[in-house]
């Protein structure tokens, strides 16, 4: 019944107690907190008067078990304004506690003239058994690391240990338990008695894991017992690099095949825009797939991409229409040269006698032979026909090269000329006259001259000359 009212009285004061203004700063201060059963513990008590009146001050402990006091001489004092008191607090337990953390309670009672005030401080207590054997493990553990990480950057993790109590944590066991598999590690270490240490690692993540928060798990066991777990969140930052692009050919017969391979580096699905540079003048022969467009002198796609996903972009180069209008022109060509005659004629013909009133009488014409090839052609026959209003008289002049035979037909007078051989690149001039059967008015057109050659092969081939329009 004692104890219980004197429970009740403090309950009272304490709410009292936080009806009022501090004017009192309390600091405790461990000199020695970690004791074995029959060792004391120390404390240093600081109280500092920050009222503006001399105040009184009772320092005591309710707790059962526990011996906790002051010097003797400190277990009440006065302190001025502004004022502080230090003193030694002593404790010991009076029972055969456990070995564990206690916390017994230490109060100060204020008194200023008529009012007065209880500050209540807990003093942490470490208790071990007298034989070291009886501890049980006390870590106290740090985490180092970075809480946002980049997968692509090894992941630094450090650990801060260090042992509270005289046991000696020989082959303490640290194991990292993750959804990520990277950091699902083991390491042992030994931590003496009352000893510090740092445990360092690296850990290098998959770059495509997934962005979201996770949690690490670090679990502390000793003789197969798990002894103390820390928590530690993370979080897996999204990355988004550029699309990495590859671009591989293939060519068959003026024909490139080409194919863009796109992949994503990153650890998000992305979105974004390709773009392949291309000249003006590929772009005439170049064909998009793949709903690729020609924007600007590139060739442009919008594609997306899940995380470490690769994608095939095609495009083709045609030079084959070049080739094909290469080898028309090469082919219309050789035909050309090929059905071209080497023998060339031109005609030409001039007035040689006209009356007063501008009739033509005579006729002068000239037949210009010419070998266009550098090898000498055989069997060269010139061929002309005199149109019937003409006639071609022995009388007149036959020019440079006697004709081979003139004949009467029924489309006019056939003159013939022969030729042995015509050099390469030789020229001949074949003249001669016509006398009109009447006088001749107006315009008069002298038919094309036809040349029978004979080629090289032994065929027998023949060109034609224009035919020549004579103004009267």
């Amino acid at each position: 019944m004692r104890w219980k009212f004197i429970n009740l009285s403090l309950l009272f004061i304490l709410l009292i107690s936080f009806t009022c203004l501090a004017n009192a700063s309390i600091q405790l201060i461990p000199i020695d907190n970690e004791i074995s059963v029959s060792e004391t513990a120390k404390y240093t008590l600081k109280v500092t008067n920050e009222g503006e009146t001399t105040a009184n001050y009772k320092v005591y402990s309710l707790d059962l078990g526990w011996m906790i006091d002051p010097a003797p001489t400190d277990r009440t004092f006065d302190l001025a304004p502004g004022k502080t008191k230090s003193t030694t607090i002593s404790i010991k337990p009076l029972e055969e506690f456990k070995p564990g953390a206690y916390a017994p309670t230490l109060y100060i009672d204020e008194y200023k003239k008529s009012e007065y005030e209880t500050y209540t401080e807990s003093l942490k207590i470490y208790l071990s058994p007298d034989e070291p054997a009886d501890y049980l493990p006390s870590i106290m553990a740090e985490i180092d690391m970075n809480e946002n990480i980049d997968p692509n950057e090894p992941v630094s993790i450090k650990l801060f240990l260090e042992n509270k109590n005289p046991l000696d944590l020989e082959n303490l066991l640290i194991r990292i338990q993750s959804d990520i598999p990277e950091f699902d590690t083991e390491v042992e270490v030994d931590l003496p008695p009352l000893e510090k240490k740092t445990v360092e690692s690296t850990v290098t993540l998959n770059k495509f894991q997934e962005p979201k928060e996770y949690i690490l798990f670090f679990v502390f066991i000793h003789n197969d017992e798990q002894v103390k777990i820390l928590e530690q969140r993370i979080e897996i930052v999204s990355l988004l690099p550029p699309f990495v692009n590859k671009i591989e050919e293939e060519s068959v017969f003026f024909k490139k095949f080409m194919k863009v391979t796109i992949s994503n580096d990153g650890n998000v699905k992305n979105e974004q825009e390709i773009n392949i540079p291309i000249t003006f003048w590929q772009s005439l022969f170049t064909t998009v797939k793949d709903d690729g467009v020609i924007k600007n002198d590139n060739m442009v796609w919008e594609t997306s991409l899940s995380p470490n996903t690769t994608k095939e972009l095609h495009y083709i180069i045609n030079y084959r229409i070049l080739f094909y209008i290469f080898m028309t022109l090469f082919f219309l060509g050789s035909f050309y040269w090929a059905v071209q005659t080497p023998i060339a004629v031109k005609k030409t013909a001039q007035t040689a006698k006209a009356d007063e009133e501008g009739t033509i009488s005579e006729i002068k014409i000239q037949l210009e032979v010419k070998n266009k090839s550098k090898k000498p052609i055989k069997d060269i026959e010139i061929l002309d026909i005199v149109p019937g209003i003409a006639n071609v008289e022995k009388s007149l002049q036959l020019g440079t090269l006697r004709p081979k035979e003139v004949k009467h037909t029924k489309k006019g007078t056939k003159v013939v000329w022969a030729l042995a051989e015509l050099d390469g690149e030789e020229h001949r001039l074949i003249s001669y006259e016509i006398k009109a059967k009447l006088n001749i008015v107006g315009d008069f057109t002298l038919p094309r001259a036809t040349v029978e050659f004979t080629k090289s092969n032994g065929k027998k081939n023949r060109s034609y000359s224009n035919a020549y329009n004579l103004n009267g």
